[in-house]
């Protein structure tokens, strides 16, 4: 009688225990759900860069610069930065300190 007892209080607390982590993974999303969510805001994102793109665009028309001299100007000036250490690279040293120097400075 004391055996049975036992395992009708063990079956009853498996059942218990049972139940409990089944609401737990009924509440939890599925990693299809969480998929699709993340697909659905690298959608947003795309979208909202896309629209900041077109608003800066639109700014440097009613400024009268040219979006793609723009894009000349950039890709010109990155390339300078890119040869700059090869081709000055005592300024390439002191622009490193210097920015070290402020960003120490500015860190207290």
């Amino acid at each position: 009688m004391v055996n049975q007892d036992k395992m009708t209080s063990a079956v009853t607390e498996l059942e218990q225990e049972l139940s409990t982590s089944s609401r737990d993974t009924a509440s939890k999303p599925s990693e299809a759900d969480v998929q699709e969510s993340s697909a659905t805001e690298n959608v947003k994102n795309d979208e909202d860069g896309e629209s900041q793109l077109q608003d800066i665009e639109r700014l440097l028309d009613q400024h009268g610069l040219d979006v793609d001299e723009m894009k000349k100007v950039l890709e010109h000036f990155m390339d300078e930065l890119k040869d700059l250490p090869s081709t000055k690279p005592m300024l390439t040293v002191f622009g490193a300190f210097l920015l070290g120097y402020f960003a120490g400075r500015n860190s207290r």
